[in-house]
Formats: C-alpha cells, structure tokens, sequence
C-alpha cells in the first residue's frame, strides 16, 4: 500500500468515528431533553395544583380530594393515610387539614 491508500483509509476510519460519535451525542442530548421536558411539565403541574389548593379550598382533605379529581394520577392517591402524593410533592394532613408541602425529590 503506498501513501496515498493509507491516508485514505484513515481519513475514512476517522471520519466514521467522528460521524457515529456525532449521531450518538445528537439521540443522547434528544432523549435528555425528553426527559427533561416531562419532568418540568410534571413539575408545572403540581404548582398549578397547588395553586388551585391553596387558593380555593379551606384546605381539608376531602376539598383537596375534590380539586385533585381530574389530576392523571387520581386512581392512584390514597386519601386514607396522612400522606397524599402528586407527581413531585406529597401533601402532608393532620386530623383532616393540611399542616405541611414536601417535595419528594
């Protein structure tokens, strides 16, 4: 093989390399921001409910139970414990009214 053949195949090598390296971190940044975008909508969601909560309830369980009825994950909360989540926060009751806002994660 003389000069001019392994130039080429090199090159050719490097290009691939740098073209699979380029198409990987494009899917990879695609897939974070995905990801990135569900969780701010979900964040999103819980302030406007939170919102929605403290401005237009007394702030019992069973008016939270009320506002919370068209929330996604509704068939999942359980209003029986002193513990009902949303997506990111978890509502904190005592005796029946709301005493505290945590966020999960």
């Amino acid at each position: 093989m003389n000069k001019w053949q392994i130039a080429f195949w090199s090159c050719l090598i490097i290009l691939l390399l740098v073209t699979a390296f380029s198409i990987y971190s494009i899917t990879d940044q695609a897939v974070t921001l995905t990801y990135q975008k569900d969780s701010y909508t979900n964040t999103e969601n819980d302030l406007d409910n939170l919102m929605e909560i403290v401005n237009k309830t007394n702030l019992t369980k069973q008016e939270i139970k009320i506002k919370l009825k068209n929330h996604r994950l509704y068939k999942y909360m359980d209003f029986n414990t002193d513990t009902v989540s949303l997506d990111r926060v978890s509502l904190i009751f005592n005796s029946n009214k709301l005493i505290k806002i945590i966020k999960q994660w």
